[in-house]
């Protein structure tokens, strides 16, 4: 019985030791970023056109089309590693009978959820950069906490990142079919497209320049000849700035484009997970470069008491101060179906982390301490046991003794 005791003893320490260590090592290696991912999003929503894609004149009104966007994102386990989760997006747009495909691929940390460094990863081609380091985009981080500032999230378009933010307690629903969620802003004000996402745009049939007409009838509208203009300021304009002039009239002018957008984003804090994605505008956004309007205006500034050039001043001081002109931009929102769809993903997620991170130590701990009382009583027994046999009673039952006692019994 002691030999059981002492068995019972050693074995409730172990598993006691084993609750430990569950709790601060298996944890950390258990509850991370799974890589038998693999989810397809669904949105809905408008493509609204601003100008007009042959001529690039902006239109009287926008013109919508229906918009709806399947979104694949799949998890790579044969890249992926035990800390580094390799995911492929891939994305198909569908609106007004057109399709466009978006690929790619992303590399991060299955604990923090940040972009790590890796061959795998890329933006639209494999030929392009990867998503900057440490930001954010296929899930946010998890364990959000409420006093979490800003988020960097990348933005393939663009080959930047811009901050996520909380937004005011009340201002979302606080729960989506159950789950709890947190909710996040963001947004991008005309940040200049990344290279590729010019080439891409370019291939879409958007133009990267424009005649140098466009300014001239720009002006004209504004009842400015830009020939008279010419023929005015000859005689003051030295031969290099009359060149300088004539060069920037006959050369074309190039387009410079921009993304701009905002919209809100809902995540179940414990996992990081992405719930739902609402209310999305994401545009793109033209201005014509103003270097060449810069040095008109700088040639010009020097002349203004030509006749003709105060007024053309004004017009290209206004061309070169405007804002971008909206292109287009998609309009949507996560389908209620997609939603429910990751509600369930990740209540699925928060049932496993609760087991790996409390079932599983508390039962480790629990039958600790059943094998420690059982071991401890059982070795307490013994030694009692141990005692008796020890120190035994002593019983007189014959002989003088036995008599005496007998009699005093009586």
């Amino acid at each position: 019985m002691r030999r059981t005791g002492i068995i019972l003893i050693i074995c409730g320490a172990l598993f006691a030791a084993g609750a430990v260590a569950w709790s601060t090592t298996a944890v950390s290696k258990l509850v991370k970023f799974p890589t038998s991912t693999n989810t397809t999003l669904h949105y809905s929503g408008h493509f609204v056109t601003y100008v007009n894609a042959k001529t690039g004149a902006t239109l009287a009104q926008p013109s919508s089309v229906a918009l709806t966007v399947d979104r694949t994102v799949k998890a790579v386990p044969s890249l992926s590693t035990g800390s580094v989760a390799v995911v492929d997006e891939d994305i198909v747009l569908h609106y007004g009978g057109t399709t466009a495909t978006e690929t790619n691929v992303y590399a991060f940390n299955r604990t923090t959820m940040g972009e790590v460094t890796s061959s795998h990863a890329y933006t639209f081609a494999p030929s392009n950069p990867a998503p900057l380091l440490n930001s954010y985009y296929i899930t946010l981080p998890m364990n959000l906490k409420p006093g979490v500032t800003s988020l960097n999230i990348w933005k393939p378009e663009t080959g930047t990142t811009y901050a996520l933010s909380p937004v005011p307690a009340g201002s979302q629903p606080s729960t989506l079919d159950g789950l709890k969620v947190d909710w996040f802003a963001g947004g991008l004000n005309y940040v200049p497209v990344a290279s590729y996402e010019r080439t891409a745009l370019a291939a879409r049939g958007l133009p990267m320049s424009v005649s140098p007409t466009v300014v001239e009838a720009e002006m004209s509208s504004a009842g400015i000849s830009v020939p008279a203009l010419e023929t005015a300021l000859a005689p003051t304009l030295t031969p290099t700035q009359l060149g300088e002039v004539s060069a920037v009239l006959k050369t074309p002018v190039p387009l410079h484009y921009y993304v701009f957008g905002s919209g809100f984003v809902g995540a179940e804090p414990r996992t990081g997970a992405i719930i739902d994605l609402k209310n999305i505008i994401d545009g793109i956004a033209v201005a014509p470069s103003t270097t060449g309007l810069n040095t008109l205006i700088a040639v010009m500034s020097a002349h203004s008491t030509v006749k003709g050039v105060p007024a053309a001043l004004a017009v290209l001081r206004r061309l070169a101060a405007a804002p971008p002109q909206k292109v287009y931009e998609l309009q949507y929102s996560q389908t209620p179906a997609s939603v429910l769809g990751m509600v369930n993903t990740a209540q699925s997620q928060l049932k496993q982390i609760r087991t790996v991170t409390y079932y599983v130590p508390i039962g480790l701990g629990v039958i600790a301490l059943l094998l420690l009382l059982f071991g401890g009583t059982i070795t307490v027994r013994r030694r009692r046991l141990a005692t008796v046999s020890a120190h035994p009673r002593r019983h007189v039952t014959s002989g003088p003794e036995a008599a005496t006692h007998r009699r005093h019994v009586a």
